[in-house]
């Protein structure tokens, strides 16, 4: 997190002096200008600029603070996408622990390679009762459905953008490709796989022995329904904290698009990004998000804007998951059973 943050504010150190030097650059043309006509072009473009400098004074902190918000509980429908998943593996758990368990893994997205976010989930799961097979499947399953229905939601929206047309149709047919995995009669066939390969690794000792003799998984329709749902939710709610987060800076609206278009662009870009950089395998997506949500924002909204905007993003998401890891933690060390000598 700290070489996420870092790399952060060394990009947004970088895109102040781009933007200055251009500010810098047009007060030069405006001097050598030969008359006030030609002047005028380069008069207005320095005061865009100007105006679309992100500052603290310019900054609306109410939107950060309602996007902030809005990100924490956008944390809560994968929780219940977990929940939904151990009851598939065979187990009714308590939802508040099952539900810690699914935050505490989001600290795993900073570690390279993202297997600490399995490791942690599952690790809770099993303090729960649940396998470490079984549980990590549950896990699988969440994760599987969050960046299914992510990539769905940028592809529709992305073909709809005034993007360049080989990364809309790009984005829709990558959007609805990962779909197919997500449906029972293929989500079957992919979950046995993982078992078995799973399986593979495990000696012959009391945990696979436990499992053995559980009966199969078998994903559901209602599974498949009610995980949809809630990761839909989930997605519309970082959507939205992200068009709060542009909407807080300064010059977000200086290309004219309406309202609406920077909505969906805001929505479709942060989604887009989160599964690349989830794919990417890199720490918390670092450099990846930033690159894809320039490409699909920057038409919308203007590069500056869109890079600040992704910044801004980042450093909310992981102080909010940082807290909400912390709340649960304090939790849980509150309910916990005292020690005994």
């Amino acid at each position: 997190m700290a070489l996420t943050g870092r790399d952060s504010y060394r990009k947004w150190n970088q895109q102040q002096q781009d933007l200055q030097t251009q500010i810098d650059d047009l007060a030069l043309d405006i001097q050598s200008a030969s008359n006030a006509d030609e002047a005028q072009p380069f008069i207005v473009r320095r005061q865009q600029l100007i105006a679309s400098k992100p500052s603290l004074e310019k900054i609306r902190w109410g939107w950060l603070v309602a996007a902030s918000l809005l990100y924490g509980g956008s944390l809560i429908p994968g929780g219940l996408v977990l929940h939904e998943a151990s009851r598939l593996m065979g187990y009714r758990l308590p939802l508040g622990p099952t539900m810690g368990a699914q935050v505490l893994g989001h600290l795993g997205k900073y570690v390279p390679g993202k297997a600490v976010v399995v490791v942690i989930r599952a690790g809770k799961l099993h303090d729960l009762g649940v396998p470490l097979l079984r549980g990590s499947v549950a896990v699988f399953l969440e994760t599987i459905f969050m960046m299914a229905v992510g990539a769905a939601l940028a592809g529709g929206l992305i073909f709809a953008l005034p993007v360049s047309r080989w990364i809309a149709w790009a984005a829709l047919l990558g959007g609805l490709s990962v779909t197919l995995p997500t449906i029972p009669r293929f989500l079957r066939l992919l979950v046995d796989r993982v078992v078995r390969k799973q399986r593979s690794k495990q000696t012959a000792g009391t945990e696979n022995g436990k499992d053995s003799q559980l009966p199969p998984i078998e994903p559901s329709w209602r599974f498949f329904i009610a995980a949809w749902c809630w990761q839909l939710l989930a997605w519309l709610m970082i959507g939205a904290c992200f068009a709060m987060v542009v909407r807080s800076l300064p010059g977000w609206d200086l290309l004219g698009y309406p309202e609406t278009t920077v909505l969906a662009a805001s929505m479709a870009a942060i989604a887009l990004a989160m599964v690349v950089g989830f794919v990417s395998l890199l720490p918390g997506g670092a450099g990846i998000r930033e690159l894809v949500l320039a490409i699909i924002l920057a038409p919308v909204v203007g590069q500056p804007v869109a890079l600040v905007a992704a910044i801004s993003a980042r450093v909310i998401f992981i102080v909010v998951e940082v807290l909400a890891a912390g709340l649960v933690w304090a939790v849980n060390r509150h309910s916990s059973p005292p020690k005994t000598a």
